[in-house]
Order: C-alpha cells, then sequence, then structure tokens
C-alpha cells in the first residue's frame, strides 16, 4: 500500500470512526431534543442555528480550507515550519478578529428581521461559541495540513459528547434550548483546548500576527470564503424563510427532516475530509496518479448514495413515525423530497476538493455563487406561497444546478477517468 494511500486510510478510519460516534451520539441526543422540545420550540431553535451558519462565512471568510492547503504544501520545503508559523499566527490574529465582526452581524439581523426578544438573546449567545471556534479553527486548519485528522476527530468526539451530557441535563432541568446552547459553548471550549495541544504536540507555535499579511491572506483565502458563505446560505436560509413566514412550527418539522439528511453525508464528509490534503500534496508529487482516484471514489460514493436515496423516499413515513412520533408526520413529506440530495451533495463535495486541488478554487467559488443565487431567489419567490413543499425542492433542484456546474468544469478531466 502507497504512503498516500496509507494516510488517507488512517485519517479516513479515524474520521469515519469519530464520526460515527459522534453521529450515533448526537443523532440519539437530537431525537431526544425534537421530542422533548416539540415542533414550536425546536422549529425556533432550529432559527437560532440558521442565523449563525449564514453569517459564519464573515469569521472566516475561507481562511480555515485556505490554510490547510498552504500548510500541506510548506510542510515538506526546507524553511516550511518558520512559514507555518508565521501563517499560523497570522491567521489566527485576523480569523479572531473577523468573528468580533460576524458575531455583531449575526445579532443585528436577528434585530432587524423582528425575531423575538428571546431568540435574539439566544443568536447572541450563541455567537460566543463563534469567537472561540477562531481560535479552534486556525489550530484545527494546522492539524489538518499535517495530515494530523485523528487528532481532530478526537476533539470533535470530546465536543460532542461534552454537549450531549450537558444538554441531557439541561433538558432534564427544563431550561429550554437556551441550556442547549451553554451546553454546546462548554463542548467547544474543550474541544478547542484539544486541538491547541495537538499543534503544540507537532512543534508548532504561532508567531506574532502580521497585519501586513491580512491583506494578501484575505485575497488569497476568498473564494474559499464564497464557497463557505454560498453553501451556508444555500442550506439554511430556507430555514430562516420559513420560520419568518411559516412560523415555528413549519421550521420544526422541516428541519427534522433535514437533520436525518446531514446525519447521511457524515459519510462522504469524512472521506472528502481525509482526502483533501492528501491530494493537495499528491497534486504536486504525482498529478498522474488523480485520475484514477477520481474515478474510484465517485463509483464508491454513488454506490452508497443512491440506496439511501431510495429506501429513504419509500420509508419516508416509517422512518418519521419510528423517530419522532405521529406527532411529527408533516415531517415525512419533506424527507421523501430532501433525501433525494444526498446523491448529488455526495458528488458534489468530492468533485469541489478536486476543482480546488487544483488551484482552481475560483471556479468552485462561481458555481456556488450561482446555484446559491438560484436558491435564495426561488426560496424567495416561492417559500411564502408553497412553504415547506418548495424548500425541499428547491434544495435538491440547487444541487442538481451546482452537480452540472461542476462537470462542466471538469469535463475533459473526467473524460480520461
Amino acid at each position: 500500500m502507497s504512503k498516500f494511500s496509507r494516510t488517507v486510510a488512517r485519517n479516513s478510519a479515524f474520521g469515519m470512526a469519530a464520526h460515527v460516534t459522534i453521529k450515533v451520539i448526537s443523532f440519539t441526543f437530537t431525537v431526544l431534543v425534537i421530542r422533548r422540545l416539540g415542533a414550536e420550540v425546536y422549529g425556533q431553535y432550529a432559527a437560532v442555528l440558521a442565523f449563525g451558519a449564514v453569517f459564519v462565512f464573515f469569521a472566516d471568510l475561507g481562511l480555515s480550507p485556505y490554510t490547510v492547503r498552504q500548510v500541506a504544501r510548506l510542510r515538506d520545503l526546507p524553511d516550511g515550519k518558520a512559514e507555518i508559523e508565521k501563517l499560523f499566527g497570522s491567521v489566527l490574529g485576523l480569523r479572531f478578529l473577523l468573528s468580533l465582526g460576524a458575531a455583531a452581524a449575526i445579532i443585528a439581523t436577528a434585530w432587524l428581521t423582528g425575531r423575538p426578544t428571546e431568540m435574539i438573546v439566544g443568536v447572541a449567545l450563541g455567537t460566543i461559541g463563534l469567537v472561540i471556534y477562531s481560535i479552534q479553527g486556525a489550530a484545527d486548519s494546522v492539524l489538518a495540513g499535517h495530515e494530523r485528522i485523528d487528532i481532530s476527530a478526537g476533539a470533535q468526539v470530546v465536543n460532542q459528547v461534552t454537549f450531549v451530557l450537558l444538554g441531557t441535563l439541561a433538558l432534564l432541568l427544563a431550561t429550554g434550548y437556551y441550556g442547549l446552547i451553554f451546553a454546546n459553548l462548554g463542548g467547544i471550549v474543550l474541544m478547542t483546548l484539544i486541538v491547541w495541544q495537538g499543534v503544540r504536540r507537532l512543534g508548532v507555535r504561532p508567531a506574532l500576527p502580521l497585519p501586513a499579511m491580512w491583506l494578501p491572506l484575505l485575497r488569497a483565502s476568498i473564494p474559499f470564503g464564497i464557497i463557505g458563505f454560498t453553501l451556508g446560505l444555500s442550506y439554511k436560509f430556507d430555514t430562516i424563510l420559513l420560520n419568518i413566514y411559516q412560523g415555528d412550527v413549519i421550521t420544526g418539522y422541516y428541519n427534522s427532516a433535514y437533520n436525518l439528511i446531514f446525519s447521511v453525508l457524515v459519510i462522504s464528509n469524512v472521506v472528502n475530509t481525509a482526502l483533501y490534503p492528501s491530494l493537495s500534496r499528491q497534486f504536486v508529487t504525482r498529478p498522474d496518479s488523480l485520475p484514477a482516484i477520481q474515478q474510484r471514489m465517485l463509483r464508491y460514493l454513488l454506490m452508497i448514495a443512491l440506496p439511501i436515496a431510495i429506501g429513504g423516499c419509500v420509508l419516508a413515513p416509517k422512518i418519521i413515525d419510528f423517530l419522532y412520533g405521529a406527532d411529527y408526520a408533516a415531517a415525512a413529506l419533506p424527507l421523501s423530497i430532501l433525501i433525494w440530495v444526498v446523491p448529488f451533495m455526495f458528488v458534489t463535495e468530492f468533485l469541489g476538493y478536486v476543482i480546488v486541488v487544483s488551484g482552481a478554487e475560483r471556479r468552485v467559488a462561481w458555481a456556488i455563487a450561482l446555484s446559491t443565487t438560484i436558491n435564495v431567489g426561488l426560496n424567495v419567490l416561492l417559500i411564502p406561497i408553497y412553504g415547506v413543499l418548495a424548500a425541499a425542492l428547491l434544495t435538491v433542484f440547487t444541487e442538481a444546478v451546482l452537480l452540472s456546474q461542476y462537470l462542466w468544469v471538469l469535463r475533459d478531466r473526467l473524460r480520461l477517468c
């Protein structure tokens, strides 16, 4: 087995084990939360999370994936360690400042859209985690660039276990979703400590931030930032609109179904996260090997995704009844539609990484920006009329538009596979 294969296998194994553990724990806990809170309160909680997800772009601006790629490329150079430490320090300082600005934007948007005071307070509490994530994200990018996904994965497990334990206590004490927000903050703090210690064990120390580097960093990372922002907007904008036009109950039904989709997507996410730093190095050292890797990965991803989509569509009412009970029967229809986004997302995530590895991240940014613009525009027009049905159908349609663009960008390369 080649060194590349061993590294990807190790990272995938650790990542998959960690993510399976996380998802089993979080999935069970989410079902408990949905049942305990009820559709109305859970819908408001989902809306709070959606506000944060849409604006998290401003706290990163694409610095995380850019840092991963740069660290992976720098680490084998003679002066690589010094360059990585300089990059680490500057990214850390810049991300901290950006997170403060993002926190202000999130709170202001919740207030300007007329959200209830209780929800605005919840949004404000959630932004504390955004600031902590600025430290965690910078350190985690350095770990990923060194292909130490195992450390990151372990930290994520600790984060999720902490959240579940503290969250269960919050539910038992009937603290509402405020208790869940504080539980989440506790998990983020522990995860940050673990990844920070992991970077120190690698012998990497952040240099003092160099403000002169910030503008060049932003210019280089903006394509990645556009990718993150538009993806977040595409995935969460419908939830915000549903909450505004259809209320908390409908938002709760829709997100109880949507959560199941993201639980399934952990499979492709683990594999692609493990592949990204390894493919970045392979692009420099052995670019001739990439077409064969791409062909295998596409085949494997579709072999997993298509049966999930077919089975989920057919069994949607039974799945919803088994997990959430008869009170959530209205979530079966959106689930039977949303499940078809799984094959598209499995493939688009991988193809997006393929394009980014080659240095053409601007093509990915434009493709996602176009599909998200279509998504947002159609959601604004159709959700006030057709509600949750429009939100579900447009989610699938948007991912199909994105896939068609990726296939066009990679048309010559895919012919070689």
